[in-house]
């Protein structure tokens, strides 16, 4: 861990009882919405695999209100891995479809980072949309790079961009394309897709379904969770 972190502290206390958390938050009123249909999906998740969780509706605050609420997120992971071996982050326009896997039995315990990377076409897009972090020094040191990367804190993948330029991949222009190595690069291993599946072009198999991109149709998400809870129900 650093000596001494440029990332905001908060002032969170927030006892652990298991040594994993499941965590989001939401800025807006659109995002808080998706997060109403996305919240029950995690807690049945985190109670399931005997997790806890921390869902934030922040509605029209940041945790720094001098940079976009994407960035939020690297301030929220920081601060909960000192009080947990491993965070999962979610961002708010996610939803559990299957939550009977648990998401530790595909981590591997020599890497610090796990996410997916979606393919699209040419380009290979590392997605920080579900974001599982084990706590170690390489993860601080990462998260300490990725929020000093100020050269993106305007640009539209915000941390994501920055993420992908660390570890290798040309986020600028969206080319998209891995570059070479950095020393970075192993702090970061993909996970399948099922656990971070597009909903403009669903995995074959989905755990989490995302709404990324800028049209989320919320109804579609609503349908989701009246499903999961069908389905839930008859167990």
């Amino acid at each position: 861990m650093p000596v001494k972190s440029t990332i905001p502290a908060l002032k969170i206390v927030w006892p652990p009882r298991s040594r994993m958390l499941v965590c989001s938050l939401a800025v807006g009123e659109s995002h808080v919405e998706y997060m109403r249909w996305m919240a029950p999906t995690v807690r049945y998740y985190a109670m399931l695999h005997q997790m806890d969780h921390l869902l934030l509706p922040l509605f029209d605050r940041r945790l720094d209100p001098s940079r976009p609420s994407a960035w939020s997120k690297v301030i929220l992971l920081n601060h909960m891995l000192k009080s947990y071996e491993t965070v999962m982050w979610l961002d708010a326009d996610t939803i559990f479809v299957n939550p009977y896997v648990d998401i530790r039995k595909e981590l591997d315990p020599n890497v610090p980072m796990h996410m997916v990377a979606h393919r699209l076409g040419s380009k290979t897009i590392p997605n920080t949309g579900v974001w599982i972090c084990r706590r170690s020094p390489r993860t601080f040191e990462l998260l300490e790079a990725i929020w000093n990367k100020t050269e993106f804190i305007r640009d539209g993948w915000w941390e994501q961009a920055a993420l992908m330029d660390l570890i290798g991949y040309e986020p600028r222009g969206r080319v998209c394309k891995f570059r070479a190595p950095t020393r970075f690069t192993p702090y970061v291993r993909f996970l399948d897709g099922k656990w971070n599946s597009r909903y403009a072009a669903p995995s074959p198999e989905t755990y989490i379904l995302h709404y990324s991109g800028p049209d989320k149709p919320l109804d579609d998400m609503e349908r989701k969770y009246n499903t999961f809870i069908q389905n839930v129900v008859k167990l």
